[in-house]
């Protein structure tokens, strides 16, 4: 039998949807994260979900990383921008739950936040370019 490993390209293309899930909750983390300055749409609590969207985010970082090891790419840079991922979310979540006794660390959040969306954008379009159309 023979060790070749074949690049899984169905578990690229799931990790590519997942990556876009990412990114919507990533955008209503924003929208979410600003109704706490008192901004809101209508009668809407937007607040009240920024923290349990952020874990769900977290989560679906995970599965992401799991898909592309599991499908067993031979791309370092997928590999490694899968896993920068979840690093990246575990930070953020760790800045939103510091906040409440250091109000400067806000400042840092919201700046991850926006490496965050670059980096699962650029993680989406890569997995796009080698996932099956």
């Amino acid at each position: 039998m023979s060790d070749e490993s074949v690049t899984d390209a169905k578990m690229l293309n799931w990790a590519s949807k997942a990556t876009l899930v990412l990114l919507v909750l990533v955008l209503w983390q924003g929208a979410s994260g600003i109704a706490n300055l008192g901004y809101s749409i209508g009668d809407m609590n937007l607040g009240s979900g920024h923290g349990h969207s952020g874990e769900l985010a977290f989560l679906v970082s995970i599965a992401i990383t799991v898909m592309v090891v599991r499908s067993k790419t031979d791309s370092s840079q997928l590999k490694g921008m899968a896993f920068g991922l979840p690093v990246m979310f575990l930070v953020q979540i760790g800045l939103g739950y510091m906040m409440s006794s250091m109000t400067w660390s806000g400042m840092l959040h919201v700046m991850l936040a926006l490496g965050i969306m670059s980096h699962a954008t650029i993680l989406w379009y890569h997995l796009k370019s080698v996932a099956p159309k």
